[in-house]
């Protein structure tokens, strides 16, 4: 009856360890797949982004609508991520 309980011991040990290494695999590809979408902006690119969008959305909005600017540009911010995505695993691979 110990060998058994031993065995059992091990088996319950081992399957710990590899939820573990799942959990933090896990981890490892939600902060990379992060990166790929969403990278952080650099402080001297941003700031002159900022200027730009907020003169485009400025003028945009009241010439196309409120409903059709918003609708394009929710468009436009998904065509980006899937860009960048794209970009990043023909980079990468």
């Amino acid at each position: 009856m110990t060998r058994r309980s031993e065995d059992l011991a091990a088996r319950k040990t081992l399957l710990a360890a590899q939820a573990n290494l799942a959990r933090m695999q896990a981890t490892l590809a939600w902060q990379e797949l992060r990166a790929i979408v969403a990278p952080p902006p650099s402080s001297e690119r941003s700031a002159g982004a900022r200027r730009t969008a907020a003169f485009i959305v400025g003028i945009a909005a009241p010439l196309f609508g409120r409903t059709r600017f918003a609708r394009v540009m929710r468009f436009a911010s998904i065509a980006a991520a899937a860009f960048r995505v794209l970009r990043s695993m023909r980079a990468g691979g």
